[in-house]
């Protein structure tokens, strides 16, 4: 799991093309040049600017993306959610039967909820997604779980109480 820099053929073509990409990552620099050329190759998903979705989530991330296309601002916001997994991920240190509590936050009537449901990892994948066993697919991001330790395992009720936190 890494962010890589911009290839050498995108530094090329954003130089001929007169685009920065300086401080970008790869998946950013393509979106940029793919922004750039959209109206030359015909592409609609060019021609769009940051959705007030994009930049509310991107906000909620610490980002500031109202001046970027879709492309970029959706690119800038999987780079930082590909750092938050990652470090959340190395914070975790899970392997193979680790017990895990997913937590998924969620609206209905009006009001934030949270649903907590509890698993046992059956493998981490390259990209840092965690699959649970007996799951029948079923993973999370690293930044949706907790760890559950042994004495939490061994009393049930010294879990903590997510809703008073």
């Amino acid at each position: 799991m890494r962010l890589d820099p911009p290839t050498d053929f995108q530094r090329q073509i954003a130089a001929a093309l007169g685009i920065d990409i300086t401080n970008d990552t790869r998946e950013v620099a393509a979106a940029r040049i793919h922004t750039f050329v959209g109206p030359a190759i015909l592409s609609k998903v060019a021609e769009y600017t940051a959705s007030e979705r994009q930049i509310e989530f991107a906000s909620a991330l610490g980002l500031t993306v109202d001046t970027d296309s879709s492309l970029v601002a959706s690119a800038k916001i999987a780079d930082e959610l590909f750092i938050q997994n990652k470090a959340a991920l190395e914070q975790l240190q899970l392997k193979p039967g680790d017990r895990v509590r997913v937590h998924q936050q969620f609206e209905f009537a009006g009001e934030q909820r949270e649903w907590v449901e509890e698993f046992v990892v059956s493998s981490v994948q390259p990209n840092g997604r965690i699959m649970f066993k007996g799951g029948n697919g079923r993973g999370a991001w690293p930044t949706q779980v907790e760890k559950i330790t042994e004495l939490e395992a061994a009393e049930p009720s010294a879990a903590p109480d997510r809703q008073s936190m």
